[in-house]
């Protein structure tokens, strides 16, 4: 049997077409109050009408208003900008509080007679000395040499002779790029050498008990904790030259002791609030100017 178009199309026009009364009475008094006249047609228009403008106007509020995070799966809310916020600012107050608890701890144990000593750190990290490079001289190193040797046999006889008169020796400027410089560690580069914004050394990141070396040899002129800076200790080498780590968990050295390069000189760590995590912050200063250590140590 074959369907019939025309047919079928004229039964909907029919349908639709068709006329209702819809009356309103009261209750009481069966009064009417209203009536309206309806046809199908109408009706659905007027549902489709209120569908469509329910529809539109929750879309509307999804996309102009944050209701759109509470559908499960649209999106991910550690993306947003807010999120990223909050998840920094609460990790500069973690770094702040540890710091602070590092702090008070340091101060408990120097009012308790107890303070931190290098084998509390160190009782579980084995430190393995590195076997001396051979360097070979140099024609500049060999002609300080005899400059200083000079100028130390002039002292000597100055200080058996007070009545002789030393004329004091200037100062030798050296070319640091021809210094052989060890790494005080491997690691990942961190922050860069800004003077500018007074950061005047480089960060080195590495993981925790990581031993730290001397990049030449000299003698400790400081090794000692600040607030900043944590534990601290610098080196004084040959040719007015002076090297600093900080941020360390532990010190190795004291004040006055004298180093060799490659020699472990303290241990990496997170101490002081100028700190982020584990990282070494290393300076380099020539002639009381800092200077970047990239020119010149091959980390």
């Amino acid at each position: 049997m074959a369907f019939d178009y025309k047919k079928t199309k004229q039964q909907v026009k029919a349908h639709l077409a068709k006329r209702f009364l819809f009356i309103l009475r009261e209750e009481d008094t069966f009064e009417e109050v209203a009536s309206y006249k309806l046809t199908l047609l109408n009706v659905y228009l007027l549902l489709s009408t209120v569908v469509f403008a329910v529809g539109f106007l929750l879309l509307m509020l999804l996309i102009a208003t944050p209701l759109k995070t509470f559908i499960p799966g649209y999106g991910n809310v550690r993306s947003t900008a807010e999120y990223i916020y909050l998840e920094k600012k609460i990790e500069a107050l973690e770094q702040e509080i540890s710091a602070r608890e590092v702090y008070i701890n340091s101060i408990q144990r120097v009012l308790t007679g107890n303070p931190q000593t290098s084998s509390d750190v160190t009782k579980d990290v084995s430190i393995k000395q590195e076997a001396a490079v051979p360097i070979p001289r140099v024609k500049e190193d060999s002609l300080l040499r005899v400059a200083y040797e000079d100028n130390k046999s002039t002292v000597s006889r100055s200080q058996s002779s007070p009545l002789r008169s030393v004329r004091p020796q200037p100062v030798t400027n050296v070319d640091l790029s021809e210094m052989r410089f060890l790494p005080p560690l491997r690691g990942t580069m961190g922050a860069n050498y800004k003077p500018e914004k007074d950061h005047f050394g480089i960060d080195i990141i590495a993981p925790e008990n990581t031993p730290i070396r001397a990049v030449l040899s000299g003698s400790v002129i400081q090794s000692d904790w600040t607030l900043e800076n944590g534990h601290t200790i610098s080196i004084q080498h040959s040719n007015n030259l002076i090297s600093v780590y900080k941020h360390n968990s532990a010190l190795l050295k004291k004040t006055g002791t004298h180093v060799k390069a490659g020699e472990a000189i303290a241990i990496i760590g997170n101490t002081g609030t100028l700190t982020e995590g584990p990282h070494l912050h290393f300076e380099l200063w020539y002639m009381g100017n800092p200077v970047n250590p990239l020119n010149y140590v091959d980390f």
